[in-house]
C-alpha cells in the first residue's frame, strides 16, 4: 500500500455503525421528545420523529422500524385507528401506545388493535427500558418461531 493511499483511507469518513434499534416516534410531547433523544444517544436507538400520523403510515410503510411509539392523543385521528393502521402497515413492529393512564381495559384495547403495549406518560427511564426490551425480545421470538 502506498503511503497516500494509507492516508486517504486514514482521512475518509468512515460509516457509522447500526443503529441497534430503530424507533418510529409519533406526534410526542416535546419533554417526551427530549428524553427518548437522551435515552437514545445512550443506548444506540435510532429515532425518526414525525408530526402526524400520516406521515408516519408513509415512513412505516416505506421502512422497517422494530418499535413504532404513538402517543394516544392525536388530534383529528381516532388512536385505535392509528394503532391499528400501523400495525397493518408495518407487521414486524411493535407499536405501543403513550399514554397519561394504563388500566386493563386500555391495554386490551390497545393489543386487539394491533398494539403491543402501554407506556404511561409521563416517561420514566426505567418503565422505557423494560417497555422496549420486552417488545425486542417478543421480536426476536417471533423471527425465530416465523423462520
Amino acid at each position: 500500500m502506498w503511503f497516500v493511499d494509507w492516508l486517504k483511507s486514514r482521512t475518509a469518513p468512515r460509516p457509522e455503525p447500526e443503529a441497534r434499534v430503530k424507533i418510529l416516534v409519533i406526534s410526542m410531547l416535546l419533554e417526551d421528545s427530549f428524553f427518548l433523544e437522551r435515552l437514545a444517544k445512550e443506548r444506540e436507538w435510532r429515532l425518526v420523529f414525525t408530526n402526524s400520523p400520516r406521515e408516519a403510515f408513509t415512513l412505516a410503510s416505506r421502512a422497517h422500524f422494530d418499535l413504532i411509539l404513538c402517543d394516544r392523543n392525536q388530534p383529528g385521528y381516532p388512536w385505535r385507528e392509528v394503532v391499528s393502521r400501523l400495525a397493518d402497515t408495518s407487521p414486524g413492529s411493535c407499536v405501543l401506545l403513550v399514554s397519561p393512564v394504563k388500566d386493563d381495559y386500555l391495554w386490551s384495547e390497545a393489543l386487539q388493535n394491533g398494539g403491543y403495549d402501554v407506556l404511561v406518560r409521563p416517561l420514566r427511564e426505567k418503565n422505557v427500558l423494560h417497555s422496549v426490551e420486552a417488545a425486542l425480545r417478543f421480536i426476536s421470538t417471533a423471527d425465530v418461531v416465523s423462520r
